[in-house]
């Protein structure tokens, strides 16, 4: 009984956070329909999406003059297991957002200059790995990094292998970089787990340096962090 409650009170608290988040993205779009967005693919941004996708369904979100660009994507995967799959499901085809504004690393040769023609990321919404990193920029990512090709942390690959059942994880992907990330006008960084509280702790009150890429956040001045723990 006491697991159970402690279950419930966890999921609550994971809902809040969903829906703050969800809150932030709408009223970006709100405040500017043009918005330019870099949005992760993961566990712990689909309650936000799935609220996203409701407002939208219900006329109360216009995504028709925004654009969206994935983080990053693996490479050498078939594409019903891909972000660029996952943001479709989850997000993109429950909006009015254009086919011809959902972008993705995997198809631009530069893909840093396309978010600059498009007028640059106004916000980033990012989680963080255990190991510390943001995107797939895993430890050791260098500061002055761009769009580029990664191969992926091992913990990073068991943290995925659910997605993967019956399939090789993927051992490479394309990420925006750190200087990508840090060029966008604002970042959420939504941390959902207490077992990621040590490595956000370290990430923002500890050193800055290549071994927890989401230190470099720290240089950021317009950062915000959410989470469903106390800090």
């Amino acid at each position: 009984m006491i697991e159970q409650e402690a279950l419930s009170a966890a999921d609550a608290q994971n809902a809040t956070l969903s829906s703050r988040v969800a809150a932030a993205l709408r009223d970006q779009i709100v405040r500017n329909p043009r918005s330019v967005l870099a949005l992760a693919a993961g566990r712990t941004q689909t309650g936000a999406y799935r609220l996203l996708s409701r407002w939208s369904k219900d006329g109360a979100l216009d995504w028709r003059a925004a654009r969206c660009f994935g983080l990053d994507e693996y490479c050498d995967v078939d594409v019903g297991r891909s972000l660029r799959q996952y943001l479709e499901a989850n997000l993109y085809q429950n909006t009015n957002l254009p086919a011809r504004s959902r972008f993705n690393p995997v198809f631009s040769d530069d893909y840093d200059g396309l978010i600059e023609r498009e007028g640059g990321l106004d916000l980033t919404l990012l989680g963080i790995g255990k190991n510390g990193h943001i995107a797939f920029n895993e430890p050791f990512t260098p500061l002055l990094s761009w769009t580029h090709c990664v191969y992926l942390a091992e913990s990073t690959r068991q943290a995925n292998a659910e997605f993967f059942k019956g399939s090789l994880v993927p051992r490479r992907a394309v990420t925006m970089g750190i200087q990508t990330i840090l060029a966008s006008r604002k970042i959420i960084l939504m941390v959902s787990g207490r077992e990621k509280r040590r490595i956000l702790e370290r990430a923002l009150s500890g050193p800055v340096g290549e071994d927890v890429p989401a230190s470099f956040l720290q240089r950021h001045q317009n950062l915000t962090v959410m989470t469903d723990f106390a800090a």
